[in-house]
């Protein structure tokens, strides 16, 4: 996980945003719930977010790319803010700062078999040349930078790391200070997103761990179209019961989704006016308190408690 700027943006922003309180938010989608955040950020002024609140969305690494389970992704930013703390990371977090540095330098492109082939060189190298797993810690990170672009030029002539590889790794984690800024973890309630039996219920596990580190649980039951929903006075005519089993309506699309697309003309999940919905958001805010807002509570009961995030943002 690192936080959604380029290497350049993170190297400037480092000291210069100690004023600011820096809300991470962290997805369980990649496309929905980032297009709508990201109007919410670009729109602070107009709906009344407080000034010295900065949004930063986390984004998943090269490793991470294909996660969607909420524990997954919740352990695994435990773990980076730890390796921030003790500035004792893993090789796999190692390797993942390369490839963000990479891709933000464009010295690889977007090609998803050029990045799968680079990732693989990379363990390649940590398994093979260096001998350490990719849970193994990494000791000496200058010197051991330093081996892994030696070895990978030997393979393939790619690398032009123009700058200490030490900034690539600091400047690449989560600048998160825990006593004024706050993590949010923004995720469904679907099927699909938490496995739950009488051994291993992922629900009560990422609440629990949320709270034991002071980070924020945003759930919206049974997904975030829903949430979308509540900025039309429309989902309070809409079955709960349907909505909470959330079926099939068309090959592709979901009641909530279904609904949706219905009340607010050319919806899609990767494209839909964002900005029409924030300018209703205390609609929103307001709607959905006619539903259930509590967080252990969502696990069973349609509703989200996303407006209550908004809401503690704004004057």
């Amino acid at each position: 996980m690192r936080e959604k700027r380029t290497f350049a943006e993170r190297t400037i922003t480092k000291t210069s945003d100690e004023s600011k309180r820096k809300y991470f938010l962290v997805y369980e989608g990649t496309s929905t719930e980032v297009k709508y955040f990201d109007a919410i950020n670009s729109m602070k002024n107009t709906i009344g977010i407080n000034p010295i609140i900065e949004l930063i969305p986390l984004i998943r690494s090269y490793s991470e790319n294909n996660w969607s389970n909420p524990k997954k992704i919740l352990d695994r930013i435990i773990l980076n803010i730890e390796e921030e703390k003790t500035s004792c990371i893993s090789y796999e977090t190692f390797l993942n700062r390369f490839m963000d540095y990479f891709y933000d330098e464009k010295i690889i492109s977007s090609s998803k078999s050029q990045a799968k082939n680079v990732w693989k060189l990379l363990v390649w190298i940590c398994e093979e040349k260096l001998g350490q797993k990719l849970d193994s810690k990494v000791v000496d990170i200058q010197k051991v930078g330093n081996e892994i672009i030696q070895y990978f030029n030997e393979e393939r002539n790619l690398v032009n790391i123009v700058v200490d590889i030490s900034d690539i790794i600091k400047a690449s984690g989560i600048l998160y200070d825990e006593d004024i800024d706050k993590i949010c973890l923004i995720v469904d309630r679907d099927r699909d997103s938490f496995v739950s039996h009488s051994n291993n219920n992922q629900y009560e596990y990422v609440l629990s761990k949320c709270k034991e580190n002071g980070f924020g649980f945003y759930i919206t039951n049974p997904c975030f179209e829903f949430w979308l929903l509540l900025h039309f006075d429309e989902v309070h005519k809409l079955d709960k019961d349907k909505l909470l089993d959330n079926i099939k309506v068309t090959s592709k699309c979901r009641y909530a989704e279904y609904e949706l697309r219905k009340i607010f003309s050319g919806y899609s999940k990767s494209s839909y006016h964002v900005e029409k919905l924030v300018l209703k958001i205390d609609k929103a805010i307001n709607n959905e308190k006619a539903f259930c807002e509590d967080e252990k509570q969502l696990e069973n009961e349609v509703g989200s408690n996303i407006g209550l995030l908004i809401k503690g943002m704004m004057n």
